[in-house]
């Protein structure tokens, strides 16, 4: 029985050896970086079989895919490929005519574009191996939108009230929801803003917004959102501004707030701790600015301010407390008293129409201000 022949690459019918090749496998085959060192075929070509079979093919084959993997690459013998190049060969005949060991490529199809870097084969000395280096491709870096706000804003005044509604009583917005609506337009609520909108809302009091109110005042002024309403705000902040002489709409808006200002509305007084909560706002023209900060704010002297008596009146009532509360005839003389008196009291006529809090600011003022000269200096007595 004659002997089986063996499945060899030297049983071809090319007699002649081979000469010694350097990484010859076209880079059409399928074979991966995760294929086993040494593969047969199911059908090869005579020429294929022969070239497998080499010792010295397989040893290139095995160390050129030990090289691949670890540098995680799927790229055959030296071969610079990117992997986001497609449908490329290399000419074998190219490939081993070399005599320096540089490995050429033929490319076919469209071009694409180039990595920022490149692979380069490099022929060791002692083995004459073709070994790979690591392969570092770095994208080009695309523009980073932003992303937009997932916040809708609101197309009516309706939909806008909803936001700020109470949880408990969805028919107001009530203080939570004010200061919720003061920080996200980013205005404190030591400004004026706040009060020259209820103004203009119409409130009674402090405490809550009723929903009608809200939404018959916004449709009023136009306004839907949170951005309309605080461009509106700067305006109605600089209509109503402090002023010297006082405009008609600080007027108004002083007058409006010892209303808003009462316990009730029954009531006809202001308590003296409410008042001089008010004033301290109401009066000064600082916080009629949308960035204002107490923090940072810094008080505005009596020969600057259109009302220069502020200062002192506040520091009398502060101190002295002549009274538990402030009636309406008290708070509206307030203003015109400003203008008619100086602030050194020069002119002041104790037989005037004024409120008798006033006659009691300018006794006060008197007694401070000797208190504070003090006595003159005699003559050194001392021995």
């Amino acid at each position: 029985m004659p002997p089986k022949k063996r499945n060899s690459t030297a049983a071809t019918t090319d007699s002649t050896p081979p000469a010694p090749r350097r990484s010859t496998r076209s880079s059409t085959s399928k074979n991966t970086a995760g294929s086993s060192a040494v593969s047969t075929p199911t059908k090869a070509s005579p020429a294929k079989e022969h070239d497998m079979g080499s010792a010295v093919s397989k040893a290139k084959s095995l160390k050129g895919k030990k090289s691949r993997k670890s540098a995680g690459s799927s790229v055959d013998d030296g071969e610079a490929v990117s992997s986001k190049v497609e449908d490329s060969t290399v000419d074998e005949g190219a490939a081993a005519a070399g005599s320096n060991g540089k490995v050429k490529r033929k490319t076919a199809g469209a071009a694409e574009p180039k990595p920022t870097t490149s692979k380069k084969a490099r022929l060791s000395k002692s083995n004459d191996i073709v070994e790979e280096t690591a392969t570092v491709i770095i994208p080009t870096p695309k523009p980073v939108s932003k992303p937009t706000s997932s916040k809708k804003q609101p197309k009516t005044a309706e939909e806008w009230y909803d936001i700020y509604a109470s949880e408990e009583d969805p028919t107001q917005i009530d203080l939570s929801g004010l200061l919720k609506l003061l920080e996200d337009i980013d205005v404190k609520i030591e400004s004026a803003a706040i009060y020259i909108l209820c103004w203009k809302l119409e409130l009674p009091a402090m405490g809550s917004i009723p929903k009608k109110k809200w939404i018959d005042g916004m449709n009023k002024y136009g306004l839907k959102n949170n951005a309309q309403l605080l461009k509106m705000l700067a305006t109605w902040m600089q209509e109503t501004k402090p002023t010297s002489p006082a405009s008609d709409a600080y007027l108004a808006f002083f007058k409006y707030m010892f209303q808003f200002s009462k316990a009730t509305p029954e009531t006809r007084s202001v308590a003296l701790e409410s008042a001089i909560a008010v004033w301290t706002f109401l009066l000064d023209p600082l916080t009629y600015d949308l960035k204002y900060d107490p923090a940072t704010a810094t008080s505005l002297g009596a020969d600057v301010h259109p009302y220069p008596h502020t200062g002192p009146f506040l520091e009398f009532l502060t101190d002295k407390q002549p009274v538990k509360v402030l009636n309406k005839d008290q708070w509206e003389s307030f203003v015109p008293f400003n203008k008619a008196v100086d602030y050194n009291l020069g002119n002041y006529n104790p037989e005037g129409a004024w409120p008798g809090l006033y006659d009691q600011y300018v006794d006060w003022r008197k007694e401070t201000e000797t208190s504070e000269v003090g006595p003159k200096d005699g003559p050194d007595t001392e021995s």
